[in-house]
């Protein structure tokens, strides 16, 4: 390559990468602190051949340049060749982006980093030679902008001598075909979408004022999503978030933009952000020996299951009855005033997406957990309470406020709730007892959660039978 700067400053000469966002391999002939640099990386790390020769405005300077693999060799107006080595162990390099000469299309191209001149090159280039193959500038050119005829008459420094050739080699011939290379103009190609573009000295070269709504380098992105697309359908409420929007639906929808009518049957399915909210008939909690049955299945290792406490505007510390997944394991707690009982299976987890049977038991102050009917633990609640008095509403999945948990969870659950029993009932028939709710969707209509078929009614045994009662 010979080239002509008209100034002092820094700029690019070549520039080639494997992806146009700035990633992976790359190879770069560039001008830096008027010194002449090499710089590519094949997937394990940088190598930087720098040359000596001082670059000066106004005299035609040719440069020779070859990688072998790793090995890279420059040269610079017949200087004895300065070579660098990358390191690692990669060998071959991966390059899809056109080359460019001068600078880049920055509407296109975001230099990689590692580069460290995002300048484009000021003054006359009049020959490139890649691979013994001589390229007309002009006639080779597939994206060009602010390319003139080249003012300066001097003529170009030349020498017959070569490196050896490979298959990345560009080394110099006279050419008699010149062209001039200026500031690029970063808006000429308006990058801005949704905006007015301004020229800056920033990396890019160009920098957006975006309309209202929008936002992004290239004003591509809809902050107000919102309020601008109003996508949650059938009385979702929509969130913005930077990118996309999330939808929060009312009992009865699900997806994206709470398009899909569902039907909540025996089985419930939450994806952490949800709550389900029961009738307080459900759990009634007057039986002297209490019983609840449970099947469930989860990845994620916290998350409220059931609640049953008081009702929403009472965040005093009062009796409730919890069920949760806390670090991937199963915790019972309930308290009747006077303390609560806090009930663990340590000896297995349930965040592993399998299901896992759950029975929960309470006489009195005494309470125990049964898991997959193989580990069992039992507790006690402090005090002389025996009853446990809940006046709110019964909630899977979550709550609206976990305000109302005394800051116990802080999690909602994400997973499926495929059966719910209380004492002899069988499995309930969820969406007869459902009041409120949001994000809820059916386990049997949901692939994200659906691993089994469901348990009929009464395929847990029964509650009552699986603890003996007469």
């Amino acid at each position: 390559m010979n080239f002509n700067p008209s100034d002092n400053g820094d700029g690019i000469l070549m520039y080639c990468s494997q992806s146009d966002e700035g990633h992976g391999d790359f190879i770069a002939l560039v001008i830096k602190d008027r010194l002449v640099e090499f710089r590519f990386d094949i997937g394990s790390g940088m190598a930087v051949v720098r040359s000596n020769y001082v670059i000066q405005p106004g005299v035609w300077t040719r440069v020779t340049l070859n990688r072998d693999f790793k090995d890279g060799k420059l040269s610079v107006n017949g200087e004895p060749l300065v070579e660098g080595r990358a390191p690692g162990v990669a060998r071959t390099m991966t390059l899809n982006t056109p080359m460019y000469i001068g600078g880049v299309n920055r509407s296109r191209i975001t230099i990689n980093t590692k580069v460290d001149v995002i300048r484009s090159f000021h003054g006359c280039i009049n020959e490139l030679e890649v691979s013994s193959l001589n390229l007309h500038l002009l006639k080779s050119t597939i994206d060009s902008s602010r390319i003139d005829e080249c003012k300066i008459s001097s003529t170009p420094w030349r020498i017959n001598s070569t490196i050896s050739s490979t298959s990345e080699t560009m080394t110099s011939t006279y050419f008699p075909s010149i062209a001039s290379i200026d500031e690029y103009d970063s808006c000429s190609l308006k990058p801005c979408v949704h905006g007015v573009c301004q020229i800056s000295s920033n990396f890019y070269g160009y920098s957006c004022t975006c309309e209202y709504g929008y936002v992004g380098i290239n004003c591509e992105n809809i902050l107000k999503q919102c309020e601008l697309l109003s996508p949650c359908k059938n009385g979702g409420s929509c969130t913005d978030f930077q990118g996309p929007y999330k939808c929060d639906c009312p009992l009865g929808f699900s997806g994206k933009n709470c398009e899909k009518p569902i039907e909540i049957g025996y089985d419930v399915s939450f994806r952490g952000d949800g709550w389900l909210e029961l009738d307080h008939s459900v759990m009634t909690h007057v039986e002297e020996r209490e019983v609840l049955g449970f099947e469930i299945s989860t990845n994620k290792s916290n998350g409220l299951i059931m609640w049953h406490g008081q009702i929403p505007t009472n965040f005093n510390p009062d009796d409730y009855v919890a069920l949760a997944v806390v670090d991937g394991y199963i915790e019972y707690q309930y308290n009747l005033g006077s303390g609560p009982a806090v009930i663990r299976v340590p000896t297995q987890r349930v965040d592993d997406g399998e299901r896992h049977r759950i029975i929960l038991k309470r006489q009195g102050s005494d309470g125990s957990i049964e898991l997959n009917g193989d580990h069992t633990e039992s507790g006690v609640s402090d005090g002389l309470q025996q009853t446990l008095n809940t006046r709110g509403n019964v909630y899977l999945g979550g709550v609206p406020d976990y305000a109302m948990t005394y800051g116990k969870y802080h999690d909602g659950f994400s997973g499926c709730i495929y059966t719910l029993e209380v004492q002899d009932s069988g499995a309930i028939y969820i969406g007869d007892k459902m009041v409120r709710g949001k994000n809820v969707a059916s386990c049997t209509n949901n692939s994200n959660y659906l691993t089994n078929d469901l348990p009929s009614r009464g395929d847990l045994g029964g509650v009552k039978n699986i603890i003996g009662f007469a």
